[in-house]
């Protein structure tokens, strides 16, 4: 559910959270377990052990101290999968729970897990979600007496007591809900007393309050790029911010299993292809200027990002060059411009998207029009939303694809490994778009995922996105833009797209 998680941050608190740049940060906790600070430790065996120890003073919104009971009842909560919860990955790797005092909990894990430290970490839009802390003086008790009402309490709607900046006052169902300030917040009481939250289904209803000034800050999901853009241009009376942190990368996949026409599968093609398109002509037309360039799937303002850097392998905007390497392929220009292999075929090359993201029709009519240019028989397929959930379709088509979609910095096993290749057998699940695995690219991935220090991760890492960029098994066209709405301008210390700060929130 939208603004789901932003709800949650401002009822509740969690260990850690994350800030501009994806990097956990300590929040009710002392510090983020890491190998430097000896919270978490790599045993010879190949087990591990992460440290958590909760800032003094913390209390419950009701009075009752939160201790390390609190989060050894929360794991098992989030590990008990007949609930109903929202699984949180690598739990099932938790071998067992130690709370040494009442400020301590040691996770005592069966085998590496790169995003051990992010298990009690907020999650929040585009990042995968965590555990959020629950009480165990109020839960414990229903749970056992009823696991399957657990939950349907009304501790998840109007009762819910959490140990976040705001106290649930009042619950409207669908319509909207009350917060008032927490006097007992550990990072001190907000400046703001009370909270109305509205709930909005349509975009257009939202922005209208922004201008209007009824609505004075949206969180959660809602807003295109292209919204805050209206905003701006019609209101000095809203906030907002273009630029931050990056959003999702925009690829085009090859179809690299039984692709049609044949040629996709040449690697030389594939570059050319990429050389002919003007990417930072599509960023700045398309996406407003607000994202770079895409060299690879990960983002270049993370850490990680700046790590492989000097990885990847680029490909400038050259349609010369392209010409050159189709030439050298056997295709030869027609005097129309156009080419043809050596049987006089036409050389045809289908791209297809689906139209539910805003930004996935034009990107994918300008590829099609550049590759047309070019001197290809470029054919866009552009179907309506709904076909965001033919699995098979997305799946078996057999050329090029473009797809925007969430891609986990420590998660290329998901998208990447062969594992994920979308089959008639897993329901076409995977997330492998481009239908390519190998065993050496599998080992890279799981060296990765399974490498805690993060200087040896990263090495792993480099080698992924130096085989993915040398090879072209995506065509990484740009990087989404971020635009916020910061809000009235009354509303002061707001942090773009960030909401774990709400106790600095203030109106002048």
């Amino acid at each position: 559910m939208p603004g789901l998680a932003e709800l949650y941050q401002l009822l509740n608190s969690d260990l850690a959270y994350y800030d501009e740049h994806a990097t956990r940060q300590p929040w009710l906790a002392t510090a983020v377990p890491s190998v430097d600070n000896d919270l978490w430790r790599v045993f010879p065996d190949g087990t591990m052990a992460t440290t958590w120890q909760l800032k003094p003073g913390i209390t419950w919104q009701d009075g009752t101290p939160l201790t390390s009971d609190d989060l050894a009842f929360t794991l098992a909560v989030y590990q008990n999968r007949d609930l109903g919860l929202s699984p949180v990955r690598g739990l099932a790797l938790v071998a067992r729970v130690e709370t040494p005092d009442a400020q301590t909990i040691v996770l005592h894990w069966s085998q590496p897990f790169i995003s051990a430290d992010g298990v009690f970490a907020a999650g929040v839009a585009g990042l995968p979600s965590a555990m959020w802390v629950l009480p165990r003086h109020l839960l414990e008790q229903p749970l056992q007496q009823d696991p399957a009402s657990f939950l349907g309490l009304p501790y998840w709607r109007e009762g819910f007591v959490g140990a976040g900046p705001f106290k649930m006052q009042a619950w409207i169902e669908g319509t909207a809900i009350t917060l008032v300030a927490n006097d007992r917040y550990v990072l001190g009481r907000p400046q703001i007393d009370r909270i109305d939250l509205r709930l909005f289904t349509d975009r257009g209803a939202l922005m209208a309050g922004l201008l209007s000034g009824e609505v004075q800050l949206p969180i959660g999901r809602g807003l295109f790029t292209e919204d805050v853009l209206q905003i701006q241009q019609a209101s000095q009376e809203v906030k907002v911010q273009l630029g931050g942190p990056l959003g999702l990368p925009l690829p085009v996949y090859p179809e690299l299993n039984n692709p049609d026409p044949s040629i996709i599968a040449n690697v030389q093609f594939r570059r050319a292809l990429l050389m002919a398109i003007d990417r930072q002509e599509l960023t700045d037309t398309i996406n407003a200027g607000l994202g770079p360039v895409a060299h690879s799937w990960v983002p270049p303002d993370q850490a990680e990002g700046q790590a492989v850097d000097g990885q990847l392998v680029r490909y400038p905007y050259d349609p010369r060059a392209a010409t050159q390497l189709l030439t050298e392929l056997g295709y030869a220009k027609g005097g129309d411009g156009a080419f043809r292999d050596r049987g006089g075929a036409l050389l045809t090359v289908p791209i297809a998207t689906h139209s539910q993201n805003s930004i996935h029709a034009p990107t994918t009519l300008a590829v099609a029009r550049t590759w047309k240019e070019l001197g290809l028989d470029a054919v866009p397929d552009v179907r309506g939303p709904e076909a965001a959930f033919d699995l098979q379709w997305r799946a078996t088509y057999p050329g090029f694809f473009l797809l925007s979609r969430g891609m986990a910095v420590d998660r290329p096993d998901t998208y990447f490994a062969q594992k994920a290749i979308p089959t008639a057998d897993n329901g076409y699940q995977g997330a492998n778009a481009a239908h390519y695995g190998s065993g050496e690219l599998d080992g890279l991935i799981q060296r990765y995922i399974t490498t805690v220090p993060f200087a040896e991760r990263t090495v792993a890492l480099g080698g992924i996105v130096h085989a993915q960029s040398d090879q072209v098994m995506l065509l990484p066209l740009f990087f989404q833009g971020s635009a916020f709405v910061l809000g009235s301008p009354r509303l002061q210390n707001v942090l773009a797209g960030q909401v774990w700060n709400a106790h600095r929130w203030d109106l002048s």
